[in-house]
């Protein structure tokens, strides 16, 4: 959902660049996205298509290498690699912060955000992104076990996220997924969306909808239909619920050549 993929600049093993409109920013310019199928990943790597254009165009490679944060400071991707090497807390923050203002489901930047957000003793803004980073998809970052069992050993909130449906059901999550006939994350994780778009959280809705039809998705066809994930009703779904918030559908098109 939310991406168009274009063949230019592609290896041609499968892999290839694509324009992807961030959850709640479907009014906005797109990001440039390189999907690794191998993985089921997807690496930020453009914060614009003229900012992937400039780098590519100024490229001594055929294939263009993902950018640093001096050829395109808004990279999400070149934000997180930067901010793994950064030397100080607060200038990894900044970075992370940036990349996921750009990508608000950046699982892995969100993921190493909230770490260090607890190592400034920033705990609420540590509550928000631990939350953010659960119900972010696995294409952009592996699930993040060890902000979960930071969550689970808290027992207070802020008000404003007493009633955040993840945070209420964190003790009954793994975030463990494959190799198993039954999961009981899969119902946790649907009763959550459905709290979501209760509370009128359209946006979380949607990404947690985004995240639970990528785990559906890594999992065999029987285990899908025992969990009665239909591929179709499913998407029909998650295109009503974007068109229920104001920054626009997820539901995109090639345009006419």
């Amino acid at each position: 959902m939310g991406f168009i993929p274009f063949s230019d600049y592609a290896l041609g093993n499968g892999d290839t660049f694509g324009l992807y409109w961030p959850i709640g920013r479907e009014s906005l310019e797109p990001i440039v996205v390189e999907t690794w199928h191998d993985s089921w990943t997807i690496q930020p790597v453009g914060s614009s298509l003229a900012a992937f254009l400039r780098v590519v165009q100024s490229a001594t490679e055929e294939y263009p290498e993902p950018p640093t944060v001096l050829e395109d400071p808004d990279s999400p991707f070149a934000c997180f690699v930067a901010a793994k090497e950064a030397q100080q807390v607060e200038g990894a923050i900044v970075l992370l912060e940036r990349a996921t203002t750009i990508l608000p489901e950046y699982t892995d930047a969100l993921s190493l955000l909230w770490a260090q957000y607890v190592r400034a003793g920033r705990i609420e803004d540590a509550i928000v992104t631990a939350l953010h980073a659960i119900i972010s998809p696995p294409s952009f970052g592996t699930r993040p076990l060890k902000a979960l069992r930071w969550l689970c050993g808290r027992e207070s909130i802020p008000p404003l996220l007493a009633e955040d449906p993840v945070w209420l059901a964190r003790k009954e999550l793994t975030l463990s997924f494959g190799g198993k006939k039954e999961n009981a994350d899969f119902p946790v994780l649907l009763n959550a969306i459905q709290r979501y778009l209760d509370q009128s959280e359209f946006v979380l809705a949607s990404t947690l909808m985004q995240t639970y039809a990528e785990l559906m998705w890594r999992e065999t066809v029987s285990f899908r239909e025992r969990y009665g994930f239909i591929a179709a009703e499913f998407i029909a779904w998650q295109i009503e619920v974007g068109e229920k918030y104001a920054m626009g559908s997820r539901s995109v098109q090639m345009p006419e050549s």
